[in-house]
């Protein structure tokens, strides 16, 4: 493939993953640390996209493979697929470089540990969610159930069953914002009370 043909098929290529995604090029060119110009150049082909250098920070940027912004492949193997996906990818890297040098090793220790429940928590809430969802969202599949539990409709009993399913996250997300108010009243209690609620999650390991 001709030089100018490999800047079209990648040009065309950033525009349609940064498309899909929904992503500016204000955000590509904050990534890759240059001016918005430059990733409109890039897309239309004009200045030379095909760089080492400039190909590997248009990869990391689209989350999609080098092979794929070159046309060498149709697939891509990703499980970035929409702007969340990539705002949690971009949060989750922040927050792995916070600055927590300021703050005591208790300190750092518990901000730590809030991380860690507020994570585990999420991770038990995703399975509780897709089942709550998959099973109590259609309207008919527990109407005999409900009708012999003599609750006023379906949707009723389908409301109470999903929220049966998440009840455990609503429970630990109200302990952690206790937990993180407490802290500035009474850390030693704080400190008591977030090691007591990171014993639950380590007894499941």
């Amino acid at each position: 493939m001709r030089n100018k043909e490999l800047r079209t098929v990648i040009g065309n290529r950033i525009k349609q993953r940064r498309t899909e995604l929904g992503l500016s090029q204000k955000y590509i060119a904050e990534k890759m640390e240059v001016n918005v110009s430059t990733i409109n150049r890039y897309e239309a082909g004009i200045i030379d996209n095909s760089k080492k250098s400039v190909i590997e920070g248009l990869s990391e940027a689209l989350r999609v493979p080098v092979e794929w912004l070159k046309g060498e492949t149709d697939v891509i193997e990703t499980k970035v697929t929409d702007k969340r996906d990539v705002r949690i990818r971009d949060l989750m890297t922040k927050i792995l470089e916070n600055d927590l040098s300021t703050l005591t090793d208790k300190e750092r220790n518990f901000i730590k540990d809030i991380l860690i429940l507020t994570l585990q928590e999420y991770d038990l809430l995703v399975g509780s969610f897709i089942f709550g969802c998959d099973n109590y969202k259609d309207t008919e599949k527990y109407a005999q159930l409900a009708r012999l539990l003599e609750f006023p409709s379906t949707d009723a009993y389908n409301e109470m069953m999903f929220l049966k399913e998440v009840t455990h996250s609503v429970n630990a997300y109200n302990d952690i914002a206790d937990v993180i108010r407490m802290y500035g009243k009474d850390t030693r209690k704080a400190l008591m009370r977030i090691k007591h609620l990171l014993s639950f999650y380590e007894s499941e390991d």
